[in-house]
């Protein structure tokens, strides 16, 4: 499919999402507008009819709107042929002031308020979670919640987040302000469904009750077969029956506590080393990640010193998990990367993103960078 093509569906649906955030405006404005032409309409009648043929449409027109208005101006209607005119004018001019108050005010609460802001921000936000593709979910912003979105918003992931306590939720649109977020109950489908978990990469369930975590792991797995699981746990048994639900992964907080302890006993340097890895504001943001080598990669089957990673930033080769599950570490310049296998680098994100693209067959050109000549290949 051309680029082009790929890109007229989005566009399609960012047309179709501008004429319902109208439509939803003219939903809330429609009771005042239609009073307020109501009132116009009967009081153009009225003075034509208490006018006779004397008066035009025009002035019974301009005779309601100089009434509707309390503007003043000289009269185009005859007042002074009996009461009725003079009634039906106080009368047109209470309820006329009246209907024209009401739907200013009601135009200028839907503004101020913010009705109208909080409303087409839900729709752009809708639009962008519509858009999304391999993309994460994280389901909860408590404490491991948010830390798990920092994480993947400075490794430059696309997520959303899902959260049904109103504080929390707070909290985590003032901190990121440009991560969607949608309330409600993870354990619902529609709330799933709304959050792409159809199109998901996948989804990490950051909750205290296991219950919860079982129900989502169970809802997630049933929406979407291929998604990757990771489920918060609080006890062995726990663990077990995620696992048996479909997780991929689940984490236990105290048996990770536990083993943080330890290293912090035996091993602090490495521990300190990992943690200003992990912590490092400033500066690139250097990570231990993996890159897949695809079926049909331009660069499957060259070597490791081909691959010439210098070109990416601070990226170094760890090892690699092959095909069959064992891990080479620290592979040999001449290791061949065959497809199927799995690349394990320590790199900056931007340096991980560029080798991923160039792993990629849609994106990835085919073509090995040149080593400068007389270097020496490092991985």
């Amino acid at each position: 499919m051309a680029a082009g093509d790929a890109k007229a569906p989005e566009a399609l649906r960012a047309v179709r999402a501008t004429r319902e955030d109208f439509r939803l405006l003219r939903r809330r404005l429609a009771l005042p507008v239609g009073l307020f032409f109501g009132v116009a309409l009967v009081g153009t009648l009225g003075y034509m009819v208490i006018g006779g043929s004397k008066v035009s449409l025009l002035d019974a027109i301009y005779m309601t709107a100089n009434v509707v208005t309390t503007a003043g101006f000289r009269e185009s209607v005859d007042m002074t042929q009996g009461a009725a005119g003079r009634i039906f004018t106080i009368a047109l001019l209470f309820v006329g002031a009246g209907v024209g108050a009401y739907a200013i005010s009601t135009f200028t609460a839907f503004i101020v308020e913010g009705d109208l802001t909080e409303e087409f921000r839900r729709r752009r936000m809708s639009r962008t979670v519509d858009a999304m593709h391999d993309h994460f979910i994280v389901c909860g912003v408590g404490q491991a919640g948010l830390a798990v979105v920092q994480e993947l918003v400075a490794t430059r992931r696309s997520l959303v987040i899902v959260e049904a306590d109103e504080a929390n939720a707070e909290r985590i649109e003032g901190l990121y302000p440009d991560v969607p977020l949608i309330r409600g109950d993870f354990t619902d489908d529609d709330v799933l469904l709304r959050a792409g978990v159809a199109r998901a990469q996948g989804i990490v369930l950051c909750v205290d009750s296991d219950k919860d975590s079982l129900v989502g792991t169970v809802t997630a797995r049933q929406l979407n077969p291929r998604i990757r699981i990771i489920a918060r746990a609080t006890d062995d048994r726990a663990i077990q029956r995620l696992k048996s639900a479909g997780a991929d992964g689940v984490v236990s907080p105290g048996l990770i506590g536990g083993m943080r302890l330890a290293s912090e006993l035996v091993r602090p340097s490495v521990v300190s080393f990992l943690d200003k890895m992990l912590r490092a504001r400033d500066g690139g943001t250097i990570r231990i990640e993996e890159v897949a080598v695809p079926e049909d990669s331009p660069l499957a089957g060259h070597t490791v010193a081909e691959l010439d990673t210098r070109q990416y930033e601070n990226l170094l080769v760890l090892g690699v998990q092959q095909a069959n599950g064992d891990v080479l570490y620290h592979p040999p310049q001449d290791y061949r990367v065959h497809p199927g296998c799995t690349l394990i680098v320590m790199a900056e994100a931007a340096g991980v993103q560029k080798l991923q693209r160039a792993f990629t067959p849609m994106r990835g050109s085919g073509a090995i960078p040149a080593r400068p000549s007389g270097g020496t290949p490092r991985a």
